[in-house]
């Protein structure tokens, strides 16, 4: 007995460890797949240059030929990952990914360039609805709202990390030439550069297989449920609880409609209506988003803790609608920006106000989904966000158009996207309280902390 007793703090380190382990593999993961993508926008001139492509076939290459097949294939991912493990599949969709990035690098044709581009985003569709479903299976549950806090942020800021450290391998390709194999010296810089990022594939999915389950947690056996069990059946759980799932996939949505006028407009804004120079755009717009992303981790935790006790499973609900509604406003504030600064300025406080709530978001969607169909369910969220997303940009263009020059067109048609669809996404998710709610109970009654406390004694 008490060498059973000297031996648990030693366990629960180990299991510690492990979680900690799991849980860097998986932004390592993120890191990557954000290197590979970027990497595909950084080449794209001297691509083109190579290869006699125009502008529209590299719009192609990348918003159909990665945006819109990682869409079509994150749910697909999500049932082979649920159905056969989330592991070996988030393993096999890094080394697809990596694989397809060095074929864009060994391409001769736009056509061999977009069927690769397809792979890169087939195999990067995976990656958020497997990592959220991975993440529950390996902390322990006190632990999971926290690492997906981590997740997030950390995502968040590798994708910029990933850009940095490709612009920098790009820039440093010229200096490691002559330290390559000969076969490689005489290739164009473009092709090395993909071929570099695709290069640590294999040792990350060797270290996603590494990862192991902790075993405090309470649906670490949920993969050997038998199969013809109706929690592991998305119909049936889509016709119960049908409206939670609209509810709050179409409300997430429409606040992506709202982020992405701002996020793919904002710079053409600064440049086109108040002359700032490219530099300056680069630079205002990425501090902008750098610290918007700080302190909407900030005001996420704060919204925890006063809505928390108050409003207990509609907590992540209620922040990202106060979120949705703070990010109208200040796209609506934007159509006084008397200057490019103060663009910059509303744009962080956008992102601020929207990090609030995504940080609570994987939460969230793992507190309705139960655990055989949680990657499954992240996944069609996912899907809805991709596709309500890339309406966006063409619906501010097409306003644009029609708006005269004089009157700051282009300003005004993302202000007001903006605006409408967050105001659009917070209603639609504050209707939806009452169905999460529900759905929570049925699925993971154990969260409920109202539920299992013991009734009050009458005095």
């Amino acid at each position: 007995m008490s060498a059973t007793l000297a031996l648990a703090p030693t366990a629960r380190r180990g299991h510690g460890l492990m979680a900690v382990y799991g849980l860097l593999v998986l932004i390592v993961a993120s890191i990557f797949s954000a290197m590979d993508r970027q990497i595909l926008v950084l080449l794209g001139e001297p691509m083109r240059a190579s290869l006699g492509l125009s502008d529209t076939l590299l719009g192609l290459l990348q918003g159909v030929g990665v945006t819109l097949f990682a869409g079509l294939a994150a749910v697909p991912l999500g049932w082979l990952a649920d159905r056969h493990g989330r592991r070996q599949m988030l393993a096999i969709c890094v080394l697809v990914w990596a694989a397809s990035t060095a074929a864009c690098g060994l391409s001769h044709s736009f056509t061999t360039l977009f069927i690769s581009a397809v792979g890169l985003g087939i195999g990067e569709a995976g990656l958020a609805p497997i990592v959220y479903g991975l993440i529950p299976e390996i902390v322990p549950a006190r632990r999971r709202a926290l690492a997906n806090g981590v997740f997030a942020l950390a995502a968040i800021f590798g994708a910029g990390v990933g850009i940095a450290l490709s612009g920098a391998l790009v820039d440093q390709l010229a200096t490691l030439r002559p330290q390559l194999p000969v076969v490689l010296q005489s290739m164009e810089s473009w092709r090395l550069a993909f071929l570099a990022v695709a290069a640590p594939g294999p040792l990350v999915a060797a270290a996603v297989l590494l990862m192991r389950r902790h075993p405090e947690r309470a649906d670490a056996n949920a993969e050997s449920l038998p199969r013809d069990d109706e929690r592991t059946a998305l119909a049936p759980f889509a016709r119960a609880h049908g409206r939670t799932m609209a509810g709050l996939f179409i409300g997430s949505g429409l606040t992506g409609v709202g982020l992405a006028a701002a996020g793919n407009w904002a710079p053409i804004v600064a440049t086109r209506t108040f002359g700032a120079p490219a530099v300056e755009v680069g630079a205002g717009i990425g501090a902008a988003y750098l610290a918007g992303t700080a302190v909407g981790a900030v005001l996420g935790a704060g919204g925890v803790r006063v809505f928390g006790r108050r409003l207990g499973l509609a907590t992540p609900l209620r922040v990202i609608a106060v979120g949705s509604l703070i990010a109208a406003a200040t796209s609506a504030l934007m159509l006084w920006a008397p200057d490019a600064r103060t663009l910059y300025w509303l744009f962080g406080a956008q992102v601020a106000a929207l990090i609030a709530g995504s940080v609570l978001a994987p939460t969230m969607l793992q507190d309705m989904s139960p655990a055989p169909l949680r990657s499954r369910v992240i996944a069609i969220g996912s899907t809805f966000a991709i596709g309500m997303g890339a309406l966006s940009p063409v619906l501010v263009g097409a306003l644009s158009d029609w708006m005269p020059a004089a009157s700051r067109g282009l300003l005004t048609a993302m202000a007001g996207v903006g605006a409408v669809a967050f105001v659009a996404g917070a209603l639609t998710i504050l209707a939806s309280e009452k169905h999460f709610v529900r759905t929570v109970r049925i699925v993971h009654p154990e969260l409920d902390k109202k539920a299992s406390l013991p009734p009050r004694r009458k005095p």
